[in-house]
């Protein structure tokens, strides 16, 4: 009796065409939030909104940073952050 093995199980499917379903949600996001930003705010402003958070969740899509993903980073970042920094060794 043979088994099948899943070989590439630290790869994630393409769901929506070459995204995976994390990768889209994080840019649909940051267009659903762009959209509603266009009818609610000045057109000087919402460029300058525009390209922070485009670059913000294109970054979350997409960037690494050794190996992780962003989101896990950042929140790695906050976890450091909000613990304390004093260590107390006990027998």
């Amino acid at each position: 009796m043979q088994f099948q093995v899943p070989q590439y199980i630290e790869v994630e499917d393409k769901i929506i065409g070459p995204l995976t379903l994390k990768q889209f949600l994080y840019l649909a996001a940051g267009g659903g939030i762009l959209f509603m930003l266009w009818f609610f705010i000045k057109l000087w402003l919402f460029i300058i909104l525009a390209i922070v958070i485009g670059f913000f969740c294109t970054a979350l899509a997409f960037y690494k940073v050794n190996g992780r993903p962003l989101i896990t980073f950042l929140g790695s970042i906050m976890v450091y952050f909000k613990k304390p920094k004093l260590y107390i060794w006990r027998k």
